[in-house]
């Protein structure tokens, strides 16, 4: 049997090599922010926000990165995603009560958790000063609609 001293360890180049490829977890989107399709649609009295968003929002588990330090951060397409928000979100910092509609149309048929979305719309709804804080939410409603090819994202906030 051939048993190491005390104090031995293994160095990096003597990890056996292998042929995959290293995976990029935090990759940069493809299309830039100002180029993401979208329409804010009028709103009627007690609407907030009304809009409809050509973009997949990233799930909650592609959200948060560690940063190899003690903290996390936020990852490339949560701030990609935040910055598309901005662009049909009118700032009112509303101090109130909210209701939240979300319909969701899937990019394609794959199997996806509808729940992973939730946090990434409402910490966007913030982030853009739209409303103050996501615990303003009284009222949430998330509907998965049919397949839109890319991906569909329709938003709408209501004083309650």
């Amino acid at each position: 049997m051939n048993r190491q001293n005390w104090g031995s360890y293994r160095r990096a180049f003597d990890k056996p090599q292998t042929d995959k490829k290293p995976v990029n977890k935090d990759p940069v989107p493809k299309l830039p922010s100002y180029l993401v399709k979208g329409k804010t649609y009028e709103c009627s009295a007690g609407e907030l926000l009304n809009c409809s968003i050509e973009i997949i929002p990233p799930s909650i588990n592609n959200y948060w990165l560690d940063s190899g330090k003690a903290c996390k951060r936020l990852s490339k397409r949560a701030i990609h995603f935040v910055e598309v928000v901005k662009r049909f979100v009118q700032p009112v910092n509303y101090g109130g009560h909210v209701r939240v509609e979300i319909n969701y149309h899937m990019p394609d048929n794959k199997i996806r958790d509808i729940d992973n979305i939730l946090k990434p719309c409402l910490d966007a709804l913030t982030k853009c000063g739209l409303i103050a804080d996501d615990s303003q939410v009284k009222s949430l409603t998330v509907n998965a609609r049919p397949v839109v090819k890319g991906g569909l994202l329709d938003i709408c906030v209501m004083k309650i």
